[in-house]
């Protein structure tokens, strides 16, 4: 059967005009008019574009019909000018960077954070209430620092219970510079119960913050900061620094203090080295040497910690594993740090706190000279070093005579020291014993002042001792009456 050919009707007509004008581009736009742009009879996506519209930036019609070319396929088809493509690459890395970089921040910041918390936990003080004791300080005023060691460790002969060196530390950042006060363990307090102890006591007895409170007191001064280091982080800390420079004016050779034997002059101590260095009494004068020794220990591991300002504090702090513990935050340490960057060994001076070695119930305890201590800590808190440097009158040691005692039991202690003033040039007119040995220092002792030079040349040539002007407790018919104590040690 033959199919008959369909014809184009007239409603078949009109369907495909239809379909032809709304797949032509454009053919959908009303015609403008000449008033105005047709973009209100146009509808957009967004009111920006509505706006560019209106002003006549229509940049792009996309097409309404349907087909297998998709609207984004359309779109990566199109072909704009160069210069709009260079704005549109701008803007895509402007905001690539701007990611990239809050990014970083946002990691630095965590980063810091992160360090800062564990610092924060390496040089915290652990089982402390010394920060209850502390007073806080005016930024950029100069402040004070107890430093507080415990030297000894389970086992050593003559240990005691407590800190066994504390030093009161002045430090001016502004002026870059510090003093350091050596306060012996042995010094007498009052503590809560009102009964004096040796102020190492204070601590065992109490707390660290009356440990804290008790040198303020004895000082007369407000400390904001305190360091506790022991044993062990001694040593760690030297080690981490790679050693410590310092210049010795005695060997160093005690037993009881460790194995390390340390010859007289300048070198690189090690952690043990430097722990025997702070232990080592087996002096001539033990307590000057031992202080002017634990002195120099802690310039000289001070000045390392902070001669590359806080850029190397952070990487050492980050090393340590807890070998000191502090009332600082990391951030503190490191902005003091950062202030006393480059600071030499010339600006720190020291003393020991005046006073001589005694006994109270068989104990030897450090009686303090009262007026010299408040004399010193008014200089240092004014600024100045602790001591005036003056040279003391010295005299012909053939001008004057000497009478010797030996009053601390050493057997020979007399005649040996009589044959190396007689070496020196002195004259030596009498020796012999005192009534009773009880004398742990050595004295040297004159009736005038008058007299004072030629004792001060018998103690420079002595090198131990301590000058006492008579007051009537001495009878003596020479210019100078020495008596040998028991600090007094045969010279080798």
């Amino acid at each position: 059967m033959v199919r008959k050919r369909k014809d184009i009707t007239q409603i078949n007509s009109k369907l495909t005009s239809r379909r032809m004008r709304s797949a032509t581009l454009g053919t959908h736009v009303p015609k403008v008019r000449p008033a105005h742009m047709n973009a209100d009879q146009v509808g957009f996506s967004s009111p920006r574009r509505q706006k560019r519209a209106q002003r006549g930036y229509v940049n792009n019609v996309m097409p309404s019909a349907q087909g297998p070319r998709s609207r984004t396929g359309y779109a990566r088809g199109l072909e704009f000018s160069p210069g709009v493509k260079r704005r549109t690459l701008a803007k895509r890395v402007g905001i690539a960077v701007a990611v990239v970089a809050v990014l970083a921040a946002v990691a630095y910041g965590v980063g810091s954070f992160t360090l800062m918390g564990n610092l924060n936990g390496k040089l915290e003080l652990k089982d402390s209430d010394a920060a209850k004791a502390l007073t806080a300080v005016k930024s950029g005023d100069p402040f004070y620092t107890l430093v507080v060691a415990e030297l000894d460790t389970p086992g050593m002969p003559n240990s005691a219970e407590g800190p066994d060196a504390l030093a009161l530390v002045r430090t001016d950042s502004s002026g870059k510079n510090a003093c350091i006060i050596s306060i012996p363990a042995d010094v007498q307090v009052s503590l809560k119960d009102g009964k004096y102890y040796p102020i190492r006591q204070a601590s065992v007895r109490e707390s660290d913050a009356s440990l804290v409170s008790a040198v303020a007191n004895f000082a007369d001064v407000k400390i904001s900061h305190v360091v506790k280091v022991d044993a062990a982080g001694l040593v760690q800390l030297v080690d981490t620094l790679g050693g410590v420079d310092v210049d010795l004016s005695e060997e160093v050779d005690d037993p009881n203090a460790g194995s390390v034997y340390l010859p007289a002059g300048s070198q690189t101590l090690t952690g043990e080295g430097a722990l025997t260095l702070a232990r080592a009494t087996n002096f001539e004068s033990p307590r000057q040497t031992q202080a002017e020794n634990q002195r120099k220990l802690l310039e000289a591991v001070s000045l390392r910690m902070v001669s590359g300002g806080k850029s190397s504090l952070v990487g050492l702090l980050d090393q340590l594993q807890g070998a000191f513990g502090t009332d600082m935050g990391s951030s503190d340490a490191l902005s003091l740090a950062e202030g006393l960057k480059g600071m030499s060994a010339d600006s720190v001076t020291g003393a020991l706190v005046p006073g001589y070695v005694t006994q109270s119930d068989g104990q030897d305890v450090f009686a303090v000279s009262n007026s010299s201590w408040s004399e010193m800590m008014d200089r240092v808190d004014s600024g100045q070093e602790p001591t005036e440097q003056t040279q003391a009158a010295t005299t012909d040691p053939g001008s004057f005579t000497i009478t010797l005692k030996n009053g601390g039991g050493i057997t020979g202690a007399a005649a040996s020291m009589e044959s190396t003033l007689a070496s020196k040039g002195f004259k030596v007119s009498e020796t012999g014993n005192t009534d009773t040995s009880v004398y742990n220092e050595t004295l040297v002792i004159y009736n005038t002042s008058d007299a004072q030079p030629a004792a001060q040349t018998v103690l420079d040539a002595m090198g131990v001792g301590r000058l006492v002007q008579n007051t009537g407790a001495y009878s003596f018919g020479t210019d100078v009456l020495v008596i040998l104590g028991k600090d007094w040690k045969p010279s080798s």
